[in-house]
């Protein structure tokens, strides 16, 4: 756009110079015509003088002639000009071609320097990851050259590995959230049991009744009977009852549990091995802990039952439900 203003600029000048060499033209036209109606207008009386008429008449001669060549100077100097200006625009047409025929090659000539940097960059970067492939390859070659170390295997062996059901002695704990408390489910049951029987006329007149009673170590007992139609008009009451805890950080954590002088140690001291049962209700967030809980439990003796838990679902028991089966 540099070179725009001055080929205006060019264009115009040509163009004034013209139009003052036509100026100039159109007076000489005017003056011959002058001329020509001066002498026609002229008297005859001033006719008569011949040496002085073929002297005017030589005179204006002269300056016709005179006349003519200006005229044809000028139209030289105009052919000239316009020849100039014709081989000018020309030139720059010509220039302008090179002009942007030289920055396509050089935009072609980047391009290519481009994409010689960017294959140079991607065959480097697959020579490293070669490389680095390479000396992996050489590392394990290496390392299964070693003589290997025999890891001792331990297998682990636990007592009666066929469950049985329990009727003796039974211990109920919940394995929540990585915690392990001791759940008083029979205590509860008995409570409630107590509580729902003083209610039983209410099974006349209703399908069921519930109750709550407790809190016992930290579980409420919420306890509920139904009413059952029996043979010959009889009716008898189903009782169920759910151990709902009052927090969710009840007991001891796992590892707190596990250690030598802890609470959960300490109520099993109360029950003996070998003749009592630790049913371990369990939730899925601690199902990894289970097993950690169950390997001590056999090592002190005790047999294990587990019952797993939805986390809609809680501790309980009822008249019709079954016993755990503990290995």
């Amino acid at each position: 756009m540099g070179r725009k203003p001055r080929q205006d600029a060019e264009a115009i000048g040509s163009d004034s110079f013209l139009d003052v060499v036509t100026n100039i033209v159109g007076i000489l036209i005017i003056l011959v015509m002058v001329v020509g109606i001066r002498v026609k207008n002229t008297a005859p009386s001033e006719l008569i003088d011949e040496e002085g008429m073929k002297r005017e008449v030589a005179q204006l001669t002269d300056e016709a002639e005179s006349l003519e060549r200006d005229v044809q100077r000028l139209e030289g100097l105009v052919h000239q000009v316009t020849f100039s200006s014709q081989a000018k625009f020309q030139e720059r047409a010509t220039m302008a071609y090179v002009l942007a025929e030289s920055e396509r090659e050089l935009e072609k000539t980047k391009k290519s320097l481009d994409a010689e940097k960017q294959s140079s960059f991607d065959m480097r970067r697959d020579v490293a990851a070669a490389q680095a492939e390479l000396k992996k390859l050489a590392d394990a070659k290496s390392e299964a050259a070693k003589p290997k170390k025999r890891v001792p295997v331990q297998i682990k062996s636990y007592p009666t590995p066929i469950s049985k059901t329990v009727f003796g002695q039974e211990i109920h704990f919940q394995l929540k959230h990585g915690r392990l408390a001791m759940a008083p489910l029979e205590e509860i049951g008995r409570i409630g049991a107590q509580a729902a029987a003083g209610r039983i006329q209410l099974l006349e007149t209703h399908d069921y009744y519930s109750g709550v009673v407790g809190p016992q170590q930290g579980f409420e007992g919420h306890y509920e009977v139904e009413r059952v139609e029996m043979d010959e008009g009889r009716v008898r009451g189903s009782y169920s009852i759910d151990l709902v805890p009052i927090s969710d950080n009840l007991g001891e954590t796992v590892d707190e549990a596990l250690r030598p002088n802890s609470r959960f140690r300490a109520q099993l001291g109360d029950f003996a091995p070998r003749q009592s049962t630790v049913t371990l209700w369990t939730y899925g967030d601690s199902f990894n802990d289970y097993a950690r809980v169950k390997e001590v439990l056999y090592g002190l003796g005790y047999h294990v039952a587990a019952r797993p838990l939805t986390d809609d679902m809680y501790i309980g028991g009822s008249d019709h439900g079954t016993h755990s089966a503990a290995q």
